[in-house]
């Protein structure tokens, strides 16, 4: 057997990352086997080409879009492989959200892409954004107070004395659709934390924020919020990742079992793919819990180490399940009817029925005489059926998060390294997205044993600062009360004097 030997299980983002990080970190002193059963890099991620005007846009289905607030390792890593001052490869644009009553025909909730638009609205729109921003005060001290993330919704809501039970169930639950992708009537399950931890540090966490606000009052264009995407897709940033660390996945290659020694002593582990038995001192699995539970069982039943089944179990009582996307062009089947309503991120509501869709009109340049590009990405609960715009389909797997998941996600913890065996992925902590999977395999390559490279030590997880989110917090409620009627100014900077109070 060759020493040091690594096999990372699946050549998604964590599997990718691992093996980059363990270049990094280590150069060549691990081998490092990397199986993909797919015929592509890429898992979740899969990316489409669409033109318009003679320009060719790259539109991805996975995870594309990312934000410097809440994915502040993610972003160091694309910066790192040169991609991050490259117009041609990454961009940013302004971002807005809008909930839709589909039957009633009306939004619930509208927050412009840009704070001059604040401008179009009436007292209503006033009344649901200044709920909107007591939420948002709840969300920032909750991600502060680093609660349990067993804390759910439901129970979360009952704390929240400031806002109306109307407006939790209207527009709170259907806007977090877009976050823990359950039912409507499940919402209440999922974790509160992982439900608002996202989207708050979007907004309101970016590392290095000056302490002073130079934002214009009127500043024209000025964003709303600001999302980052990358022009060559996830998939191109893996590419990229793969180059830099100069490893070749094995792709079409399953791994199909893992037996450690019978002994249970640790030493070797038994790797099975179609080509045959191999062996390695750590198997990554960068899949998902489901698949890395039926590569385990499999290992345990030829002879394998029958105390790894309470392990099997837990993998599999992680809530994790298919979802359907569906990429549309030249029109959609689930957006509002006018278009001057759309914003890049749109909830439809539609009795039970929630919708999820991104414009990417709104967060691409334009093409002709300012034409925005009529392409859609959506998913919904129930799943989606077909659309006569339909682009391409994608299965896109996910954790459901409810308490439970967050429970057994806790109780792996416990399992990471027993028989070198590890698990990495944006479902294992945090937030799935890539910056949950960056920190799985930055937090596998530095438990590894061997000595990191002198120049390397300790890869990088970059801290959010909890005291910028409520500084930036505060300054988004200023920009936005500028907008506003002259009543309605003092209310909307105090919201978070106002919920700190009621504690």
């Amino acid at each position: 057997m060759t020493t040091n030997r690594i096999v990372i299980v699946g050549a998604g983002a964590a599997g990718v990352f691992t093996a980059y990080r363990i270049r990094e970190m280590y150069g060549d002193a691990y081998e490092v086997l990397l199986f993909e059963a797919n015929d592509r890099v890429g898992g979740n991620t899969m990316s489409a080409t669409v033109e318009y005007g003679g320009k060719p846009y790259n539109i991805d289905c996975g995870a594309q879009f990312f934000y410097k607030n809440p994915q502040p390792s993610y972003t160091a890593l694309v910066d790192q492989l040169g991609l991050m001052d490259s117009a041609s490869e990454v961009i940013s644009a302004p971002a807005g959200f809008l909930v839709w009553d589909k039957q009633a025909n009306d939004q619930r909730l509208w927050l412009p892409s840009r704070v001059i638009e604040f401008l179009q609205y009436d007292a209503a729109d006033w009344g649901r954004l200044s709920e909107f921003l007591i939420y948002l005060a709840y969300s920032a001290e909750l991600d502060r107070s680093n609660p349990s993330w067993t804390l759910s919704i439901d129970d979360w809501f009952k704390t929240l004395h400031l806002l109306s039970d109307d407006f939790k169930e209207k527009v709170i639950k259907p806007f977090v659709y877009q976050f823990v992708s359950l039912p409507y009537s499940r919402i209440g399950e999922s974790s509160a934390l992982y439900a608002t931890t996202y989207f708050v540090r979007n907004l309101f966490g970016e590392p290095g924020t000056p302490d002073v606000d130079t934002d214009p009052p009127d500043l024209p264009g000025l964003p709303t919020f600001q999302t980052y995407q990358s022009m060559i897709g996830l998939d191109g940033i893996l590419k990229r990742a793969l180059e830099a660390a100069g490893v070749t996945p094995k792709l079409k290659t399953p791994v199909l079992a893992v037996r450690p020694d019978s002994s249970g002593a640790g030493g070797a582990l038994h790797v099975t793919t179609k080509d045959g038995v191999l062996q390695a001192d750590h198997v990554v699995f960068a899949c998902d819990p489901h698949k890395a539970a039926d590569i385990i069982e499999a290992g345990t039943s030829v002879g394998g180490v029958s105390t790894l089944l309470p392990l099997v179990t837990n993998l599999r009582g992680l809530e994790y399940i298919p979802l359907t996307i569906r990429m549309q062009k030249d029109g959609s089947c689930w957006m509002p009817p006018d278009s001057d309503d759309w914003e890049p991120a749109n909830t439809i509501v539609d009795g039970d029925d929630l919708t999820f869709s991104v414009w990417f009109g709104r967060l691409r340049p334009t093409y002709g005489l300012g034409k925005r590009i009529p392409v859609f990405k959506s998913w919904g609960a129930p799943n989606l059926g077909p659309c006569r715009h339909q682009l391409l389909e994608h299965s896109h797997f996910i954790p459901l998060p409810t308490t439970t998941f967050m429970a057994l996600r806790e109780g792996l913890k416990a399992w990471q390294g027993t028989n070198g065996m590890w698990f990495a992925g944006g479902w294992t902590n945090w937030f799935d997205s890539q910056e949950a999977a960056l920190d799985s395999a930055t937090a596998i390559a530095e438990a590894l044993p061997l000595p990191a490279k002198p120049a390397t030590g300790a890869a990088r997880m970059i801290k959010v600062q909890p005291e910028a989110i409520e500084r930036n917090l505060r300054r988004f409620a200023e920009r936005v009360a500028r907008k506003a009627p002259k009543d309605l100014q003092q209310g909307l900077t105090d919201v978070l004097e106002r919920v700190k109070g009621e504690g």
